[in-house]
Protein backbone atom coordinates (compact mmCIF):
# COMPACT_ATOMS: atom_id res chain seq x y z
CA UNK A 1 0.00 0.00 0.00
CA UNK A 2 1.10 3.51 -0.89
CA UNK A 3 1.84 5.37 2.06
CA UNK A 4 2.80 9.62 1.54
CA UNK A 5 5.19 11.14 3.98
CA UNK A 6 4.02 13.92 6.32
CA UNK A 7 5.78 16.43 3.83
CA UNK A 8 4.55 14.95 0.72
CA UNK A 9 1.33 14.88 1.92
CA UNK A 10 1.45 18.83 3.30
CA UNK A 11 2.94 19.45 -0.25
CA UNK A 12 0.07 17.88 -2.64
CA UNK A 13 -2.81 19.77 0.26
CA UNK A 14 -0.63 23.59 -0.24
CA UNK A 15 -1.03 22.29 -4.32
CA UNK A 16 -4.67 21.85 -4.05
CA UNK A 17 -4.47 25.38 -2.12
CA UNK A 18 -2.43 27.07 -4.40
CA UNK A 19 -4.12 26.25 -7.40
CA UNK A 20 -7.64 27.76 -6.02
CA UNK A 21 -6.19 31.16 -6.31
CA UNK A 22 -7.64 31.66 -10.12
CA UNK A 23 -5.53 34.76 -11.33
CA UNK A 24 -8.50 35.07 -13.75
CA UNK A 25 -10.64 35.52 -10.83
CA UNK A 26 -8.46 37.91 -8.94
CA UNK A 27 -7.58 39.83 -11.84
CA UNK A 28 -10.86 40.17 -13.12
CA UNK A 29 -12.32 41.14 -9.30
CA UNK A 30 -9.07 43.77 -8.66
CA UNK A 31 -8.84 45.58 -12.33
CA UNK A 32 -12.07 45.80 -13.36
CA UNK A 33 -14.24 44.79 -10.17
CA UNK A 34 -15.98 41.91 -12.19
CA UNK A 35 -16.39 38.23 -11.37
CA UNK A 36 -15.45 36.83 -14.72
CA UNK A 37 -17.32 33.88 -14.14
CA UNK A 38 -20.38 36.04 -15.06
CA UNK A 39 -19.46 36.44 -18.67
CA UNK A 40 -18.27 35.09 -21.78
CA UNK A 41 -17.24 31.30 -21.20
CA UNK A 42 -17.99 31.65 -17.36
CA UNK A 43 -15.22 30.31 -16.07
CA UNK A 44 -11.95 31.65 -14.17
CA UNK A 45 -9.03 30.72 -16.51
CA UNK A 46 -6.65 33.14 -19.01
CA UNK A 47 -8.96 32.39 -22.40
CA UNK A 48 -12.19 34.12 -21.23
CA UNK A 49 -9.78 36.66 -19.38
CA UNK A 50 -8.53 37.86 -22.42
CA UNK A 51 -12.09 37.19 -24.18
CA UNK A 52 -13.61 39.55 -21.38
CA UNK A 53 -10.34 42.16 -21.16
CA UNK A 54 -7.70 41.63 -24.30
CA UNK A 55 -4.59 40.14 -25.01
CA UNK A 56 -2.47 41.97 -22.19
CA UNK A 57 -5.09 40.10 -19.45
CA UNK A 58 -4.82 36.71 -21.11
CA UNK A 59 -1.23 37.01 -21.08
CA UNK A 60 -1.18 37.90 -17.42
CA UNK A 61 -3.60 35.40 -16.45
CA UNK A 62 -1.56 32.67 -18.42
CA UNK A 63 1.52 33.59 -17.02
CA UNK A 64 -0.12 33.16 -13.56
CA UNK A 65 -1.75 30.16 -13.58
CA UNK A 66 1.55 28.64 -15.19
CA UNK A 67 3.46 30.03 -12.89
CA UNK A 68 1.19 28.53 -10.37
CA UNK A 69 1.71 25.14 -11.66
CA UNK A 70 5.36 25.42 -12.07
CA UNK A 71 5.79 26.57 -8.55
CA UNK A 72 3.56 23.47 -7.11
CA UNK A 73 5.30 20.87 -9.00
CA UNK A 74 8.85 22.12 -8.88
CA UNK A 75 8.05 21.72 -4.67
CA UNK A 76 6.78 18.62 -5.24
CA UNK A 77 9.85 17.20 -7.10
CA UNK A 78 12.27 18.45 -4.34
CA UNK A 79 10.58 15.38 -2.53
CA UNK A 80 10.59 13.05 -4.99
CA UNK A 81 9.34 12.04 -8.42
CA UNK A 82 5.82 10.48 -6.95
CA UNK A 83 5.25 13.82 -5.26
CA UNK A 84 6.03 16.21 -7.97
CA UNK A 85 3.10 14.05 -10.13
CA UNK A 86 0.58 14.40 -6.63
CA UNK A 87 1.33 17.95 -6.89
CA UNK A 88 0.84 18.44 -10.91
CA UNK A 89 -2.49 17.24 -10.25
CA UNK A 90 -3.42 18.78 -7.55
CA UNK A 91 -2.42 21.97 -8.68
CA UNK A 92 -4.64 21.63 -11.90
CA UNK A 93 -7.46 20.20 -9.53
CA UNK A 94 -7.87 23.42 -7.36
CA UNK A 95 -7.86 25.52 -10.64
CA UNK A 96 -10.15 23.83 -12.26
CA UNK A 97 -12.65 23.03 -8.66
CA UNK A 98 -11.23 26.01 -6.30
CA UNK A 99 -12.61 25.24 -2.62
CA UNK A 100 -13.23 29.13 -1.92
CA UNK A 101 -14.82 29.74 -5.49
CA UNK A 102 -17.88 27.12 -4.90
CA UNK A 103 -15.67 24.79 -6.87
CA UNK A 104 -15.90 26.89 -10.36
CA UNK A 105 -13.02 27.89 -11.63
CA UNK A 106 -10.77 27.81 -14.90
CA UNK A 107 -10.52 24.89 -17.20
CA UNK A 108 -6.57 24.25 -15.76
CA UNK A 109 -5.16 24.38 -19.42
CA UNK A 110 -2.39 26.93 -18.48
CA UNK A 111 -1.87 25.42 -15.05
CA UNK A 112 -0.70 21.84 -16.40
CA UNK A 113 1.21 23.43 -19.21
CA UNK A 114 3.07 25.22 -15.93
CA UNK A 115 3.12 21.92 -14.67
CA UNK A 116 4.28 20.16 -17.57
CA UNK A 117 7.67 22.16 -17.54
CA UNK A 118 9.11 20.77 -15.09
CA UNK A 119 7.31 17.34 -14.80
CA UNK A 120 7.90 16.04 -18.52
CA UNK A 121 9.80 18.95 -20.76
CA UNK A 122 10.54 16.81 -23.33
CA UNK A 123 6.44 16.48 -23.69
CA UNK A 124 5.85 20.43 -24.57
CA UNK A 125 7.69 19.88 -27.68
CA UNK A 126 5.65 17.15 -28.53
CA UNK A 127 2.38 18.55 -27.49
CA UNK A 128 3.36 22.32 -29.65
CA UNK A 129 3.60 20.01 -32.85
CA UNK A 130 0.51 18.49 -32.34
CA UNK A 131 -1.78 21.96 -31.67
CA UNK A 132 0.08 23.76 -34.41
CA UNK A 133 -1.09 20.99 -36.41
CA UNK A 134 -4.16 20.57 -35.57
CA UNK A 135 -5.21 24.44 -35.82
CA UNK A 136 -3.82 24.27 -39.12
CA UNK A 137 -6.33 21.75 -39.93
CA UNK A 138 -9.58 23.98 -38.78
CA UNK A 139 -9.75 22.55 -35.13
CA UNK A 140 -10.75 25.46 -32.06
CA UNK A 141 -7.94 26.07 -29.80
CA UNK A 142 -9.84 23.87 -26.76
CA UNK A 143 -10.00 20.91 -29.06
CA UNK A 144 -6.29 20.95 -30.64
CA UNK A 145 -5.37 21.31 -27.08
CA UNK A 146 -7.32 18.46 -25.43
CA UNK A 147 -5.73 16.36 -28.03
CA UNK A 148 -1.95 17.50 -27.79
CA UNK A 149 -2.93 16.61 -23.60
CA UNK A 150 -3.88 12.88 -25.03
CA UNK A 151 -1.17 12.78 -27.66
CA UNK A 152 1.20 13.84 -24.92
CA UNK A 153 -0.08 11.31 -22.69
CA UNK A 154 1.01 8.55 -25.06
CA UNK A 155 4.10 10.29 -25.83
CA UNK A 156 4.41 10.18 -21.70
CA UNK A 157 5.30 5.74 -21.81
CA UNK A 158 8.18 6.18 -24.05
CA UNK A 159 9.84 9.39 -22.25
CA UNK A 160 9.58 9.00 -18.23
CA UNK A 161 8.61 6.78 -15.76
CA UNK A 162 5.45 5.53 -13.97
CA UNK A 163 4.67 8.71 -12.18
CA UNK A 164 5.01 10.91 -15.25
CA UNK A 165 2.64 8.94 -17.04
CA UNK A 166 -0.19 8.23 -14.61
CA UNK A 167 0.16 12.26 -13.74
CA UNK A 168 -0.40 13.22 -17.70
CA UNK A 169 -3.22 10.42 -17.95
CA UNK A 170 -4.89 11.99 -15.00
CA UNK A 171 -4.28 15.24 -16.72
CA UNK A 172 -5.25 14.88 -19.89
CA UNK A 173 -8.60 13.13 -18.63
CA UNK A 174 -9.37 16.29 -16.10
CA UNK A 175 -8.80 19.02 -18.58
CA UNK A 176 -11.24 16.72 -21.12
CA UNK A 177 -13.56 16.85 -18.16
CA UNK A 178 -13.40 20.54 -17.97
CA UNK A 179 -13.75 21.22 -21.57
CA UNK A 180 -16.65 19.05 -21.66
CA UNK A 181 -18.37 21.08 -18.85
CA UNK A 182 -20.96 23.48 -19.56
CA UNK A 183 -22.13 26.53 -17.56
CA UNK A 184 -26.26 26.56 -17.77
CA UNK A 185 -26.35 30.63 -16.26
CA UNK A 186 -23.64 31.95 -19.18
CA UNK A 187 -24.18 32.74 -22.62
CA UNK A 188 -21.45 30.73 -24.43
CA UNK A 189 -19.69 32.49 -27.40
CA UNK A 190 -17.75 29.57 -28.99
Amino acid sequence: MFEMPLFATAAVLLSYLLGCLNAGYYYGRRVHRQDIRLAGSGTAGARNAGRLFGKRAFALVFLGDAAKGAVATGVGLSLGPESGALCAVAVVLGHIWPVQLGFRGGKGIASALGSLLLLAPWLLALMAVVFALLKSIGQSSSHAGIAAFWVGAAGSALLYGAEQVAAMAVLALLLTISHLRKRKDVARPD
